[in-house]
């Protein structure tokens, strides 16, 4: 009962956060946790990326992890490494931790924490809720759609469909978008991105990784606490 009452409030608070901040947020957040690009490369180096998810954070009340990104970002401006040493770098280290170490680090995948293997009852639920949101997957897309990233850029989606609802006065397609953010959330990313980021925290090593566990720890830090 305490932990659904924990992750109830928690959806709450960040159903409350201003829907472009949380664009913001669920966009970088999926930039971050998919495999690194160099256009992730290119953020950090320029500093870009820090300062736009920082700035997301803080104007939604999230003040800590916005520090926390602010320092992050200096460093990597003043990196003399070039981009793309630097997105090598993301990838050894993303790779290690969540393809090559055995056994495994850090894994991806919600079905793994919440029932110890790949492609269970989480994996097909969260499926369900894609169709139900008109989205299929392509053919050529590769990810199951539990990986973590996937869910954050799902977040993402949701609260874009909410901005466009919003602008054309439907109201229906707008609660509907909300009410599909709040039921991922409880039954699905809180839990999930709190474990996922405990393991994240543990075994990073650069600023970057680190970082980006302690903002998804600060952004569930209620229900993470109260677990």
């Amino acid at each position: 009962m305490r932990v659904s009452k924990c992750m109830e409030t928690i959806a709450e608070k960040l159903n409350q956060i201003e829907t472009d901040k949380r664009l913001a947020i669920y966009s970088a957040l999926a930039q971050a946790l998919n495999y690194p690009t160099r256009e992730l490369a290119e953020g950090l180096k320029s500093g870009d990326y820090a300062l736009q998810l920082s700035h997301a954070l803080q104007t939604a009340g999230l003040n800590d992890p916005s520090d926390q990104l602010t320092d992050m970002g200096k460093k990597y401006a003043e990196l003399p490494e070039s981009v793309e040493a630097i997105r090598l770098a993301l990838e050894k280290e993303y790779t290690w931790m969540c393809f090559a170490s055995k056994p495994r680090l850090v894994y991806l995948f919600e079905s793994v924490y919440r029932e110890g293997k790949l492609s269970q009852e989480a994996t097909f639920d969260i499926a369900r809720l894609y169709y139900e949101a008109g989205l299929k997957m392509d053919e050529n897309f590769q990810l199951p759609p539990d990986h973590i990233a996937v869910e954050m850029e799902f977040m993402a989606y949701l609260c874009l469909k909410e901005i466009e609802a919003f602008q054309q006065g439907d109201k229906e397609k707008e609660d509907y978008a909300g009410e599909l953010q709040k039921t991922v959330l409880e039954n699905h990313l809180a839990a999930f991105a709190c474990q996922f980021s405990d393991k994240l925290g543990l075994y990073a090593e650069s600023d970057f990784y680190k970082t980006m566990a302690w903002t998804i720890t600060a952004l569930f830090r209620e229900f993470s606490e109260a677990s």
